[in-house]
């Protein structure tokens, strides 16, 4: 019932986006045309503003909008919401008057109709939210005392909407009472490591109270992987590095083929930020290293070089907030992003991908491997350009961090397919034209 229910929450709020959609074309129509026009308004109209609508969909998506825990009411998602907004309302543009694939040319039209979806999509989220935080929760009950519960709890308790309202928390199961057993839609969140009696379990079950592990609480609502409860038998049953012939296709096609488009593209700017580099402190342009890649094989990988020359001349060591080394050219390159394109020559030969964990430095990799356990997974698969603890996390520079990325690496390596990965790209775009 619970992943019936997760899964129905997110397609509500896209139901709701289209209901939206709706009401604002009839208006659109009602407003902008005469009572004789409206056959011709319709027919003429409607088939554009659907592929339109299609297209804000997802430009939603790639803003986060449709994740459950966005939709709460706060000024990050309010900005977030706004500037997709605008960069609808900019799609549209670039459809009707540049591509102009539809033969109408609707100026005021785009307008209105933006600003009426603008308007009801907002009202609809605030109405979805206050009803999945309000009307449409099941009880929780949490069993265990470990820190990765706590944090569960604190995400939980913060966000409502997404459907689940602790009401207590016990040591063991044979502590949860009768009454509360007897709930409608009980949920019981079990530490994983907790060792519990199959008499409990099973009396739970034949009340049909839903019972899921603190692991597979935090994959679904948090979107990783707790490295505490990672085992060979976790290992052997959820990491798949031999995905399809189909998978492996599309994305060693796709790869190529972006990395040769983006350098292409990027040519002038890679041009111009060379000479700026250069004529800055007469340095190298390249700043090449080595990273650790696929089954620990070192490569070099490269990027604009953004830091003074000799930056590291007193050994290794993680880029910190407002980094001095940092140079007045690399603050621009690194903002802008451009400091990474030379990376699509590592994806080229084949060395990384376009998703995965990122590649870390050999330096960094030993001390992580020697606290973190298994950290030695994130090499089961060709490092990425991008990655999904990239786009959930921020930067790092702390061990405990470092670990908290991982457990994000751990499940797109448990997840990864060809529509996470094209997810993971339209997130990417948007954070480096939003960040």
């Amino acid at each position: 019932m619970l992943e019936y229910s997760h899964m129905n929450r997110a397609s509500l709020i896209v139901f709701g986006d289209f209901i939206s959609f709706l009401i604002s074309f009839i208006l659109l129509i009602l407003i902008r045309f005469h009572k004789g026009d409206y056959a011709w308004a319709i027919s003429t109209h409607t088939l554009p503003f659907i592929i339109l609508y299609l297209v804000w969909v997802l430009i939603f998506y790639v803003f986060g909008l449709y994740d459950l825990i966005n939709i709460k009411p706060t000024i990050p998602y309010l900005k977030k919401w706004i500037l997709a907004l605008c960069s609808s309302f900019v799609v549209g543009l670039l459809l009707f008057y540049f591509v102009q694939i539809f033969g109408i040319s609707p100026k005021v039209n785009l307008f209105i109709q933006v600003a009426l979806f603008g308007f009801f999509s907002f009202l609809f989220r605030r109405v979805i939210y206050t009803l999945f935080s309000k009307a449409i929760t099941v009880p929780a009950v949490l069993v265990g005392s470990s820190p990765y519960l706590v944090e569960l709890e604190k995400t939980i308790m913060s966000n409502p909407q997404i459907g689940l309202a602790v009401i207590d928390q016990y040591n063991s199961t044979n502590e949860i009472t009768e009454e509360v057993s007897n709930m409608k839609n009980l949920v019981i969140i079990l530490d994983k490591n907790k060792d519990e009696s199959d008499e409990n379990i099973l009396r739970l079950y034949k009340k049909g109270v839903e019972i899921i592990d603190t692991a597979k609480a935090y994959e679904k609502y948090l979107f990783k992987i707790p490295v505490a409860y990672i085992d060979i038998s976790f290992i052997v049953e959820h990491i798949n590095i031999k995905k399809d012939v189909f998978y492996k296709v599309i994305t060693f096609i796709t790869e190529k083929v972006f990395a040769l488009m983006i350098l292409v593209l990027s040519s002038p700017l890679l041009v111009i930020s060379a000479i700026l580099i250069y004529a800055y402190d007469k340095g190298p342009i390249l700043y090449t290293h080595e990273r650790v890649g696929l089954n620990g094989k070192l490569f070099k990988i490269y990027k604009l070089r953004s830091m003074i020359t000799n930056s590291e001349q007193n050994g290794a060591r993680w880029t910190e907030k407002n980094d001095p080394r940092i140079t007045p050219i690399g603050k621009i390159t690194r903002k802008l992003h451009i400091d990474e394109i030379p990376q699509m020559i590592s994806i080229l030969k084949g060395d990384m991908s376009l998703v995965g964990p990122r590649p870390e430095r050999p330096e960094f990799v030993t001390p992580l491997e020697n606290t973190i356990p298994h950290y030695n997974l994130r090499h089961i698969i060709r490092p990425g350009f991008t990655g999904w603890a990239q786009i959930k996390y921020h930067y790092t520079n702390t061990v405990e961090e470092a670990k908290d990325k991982f457990e994000y690496d751990l499940y797109y390596i448990k997840n990864r397919n060809i529509f996470l990965d094209f997810g993971i790209m339209l997130r990417t775009i948007q954070i480096i034209f939003t960040h």
